[in-house]
């Protein structure tokens, strides 16, 4: 078992964030979490990338708890991509995936092999002809692909991945996740946050429903995307069907069209419609 989650709770003045979440990962493994907004799946990844101490519960990378595990340890044994990237000064793609070689250095000192590694993993995310771009100049897309890089580059055994498909257009959001297939064939293991629940449904072995901080469903994906799961954790109607080419689910949402005229009618009056509504008024 490559990640083994008990009982891990997280709470900020107070607020649970995440509570009481129990699962484990094995090698050759696609996970995804799923759930709505504030439902505590960052916060969680946040939590087993090392970020956040628990208010409860523990983290085991290997069989070892996560805060047994030194800084470096903890780089070499998983990755994170983060939704947001910080990176203001003017790197270059290249030096940015670069960064993720850093645990792995001899002495401090780069290698032929670790420009090798890091051009193999711009080449995969198809980043490598912008290589010397600087990173700030780049697309949304094109940061999370870099930043995939990054992740590649460290040749961790565990990826944890926030929203890595959230800036992408639809062919490279089937590549990133092409790519954690293909860790996971390899004997890595994949844990990704994703909103498109059909992305989720092609690419996971499991999925896992957080609601309110807590994992309220966790299965295969035909176990866990039914209407009666989905729909009270997200608040609208769902359908599900089977695919049309291929043994998974494919999930439709709903719209909640009284929900949409209570939205409509609260919203402010344009100026124009007042002053409009004012003239009216004076003319008669």
């Amino acid at each position: 078992m490559l990640l083994d989650v008990r009982s891990l709770s997280y709470a900020v003045n107070g607020l649970r964030i995440v509570d009481g979440v129990s699962f484990s990962l094995s090698y050759g493994e696609v996970m995804v979490l799923v759930g709505p907004n504030g439902a505590g799946k960052s916060t969680l990844l946040g939590l087993l990338a090392g970020d956040l101490r628990p208010a409860a519960g523990e983290a085991l990378l290997e069989g070892v708890s996560l805060t047994q595990l030194s800084a470096l340890e903890q780089a070499r044994s998983r990755a994170v991509l983060r939704q947001r990237l910080g990176v203001a000064l003017p790197f270059t793609a290249y030096e940015v995936a670069l960064m993720g070689r850093h645990p792995r250095l001899k002495a401090g000192v780069e290698r032929p092999v670790d420009h090798a590694i890091t051009r193999d993993a711009l080449a995969s995310v198809e980043m490598l002809p912008c290589a010397g771009r600087a990173f700030p100049t780049l697309s949304g897309g094109e940061q999370t692909r870099v930043s995939m890089a990054r992740v590649l580059a460290q040749q961790a055994p565990l990826l944890l991945l926030d929203e890595p498909t959230a800036a992408l257009d639809l062919r490279h959001q089937h590549g990133a996740m092409h790519l954690a297939r293909a860790i996971a064939a390899q004997g890595g293991a994949v844990l990704a946050v994703l909103h498109d629940l059909n992305l989720a449904a092609w690419y996971a072995d499991r999925i896992g429903v957080l609601h309110r901080g807590r994992l309220v469903a966790c299965g295969s994906p035909w176990e866990v995307l039914r209407p009666e799961v989905l729909g009270p954790v997200y608040g609208v109607t769902v359908v599900v069907m089977p695919h049309p080419h291929a043994d998974v689910p494919v999930v439709f949402s709903l719209p909640n069209l009284d929900a949409a005229q209570d939205a409509a009618r609260s919203l402010p009056a344009p100026e124009r419609s007042r002053a409009h509504a004012a003239d009216v008024s004076r003319s008669s």
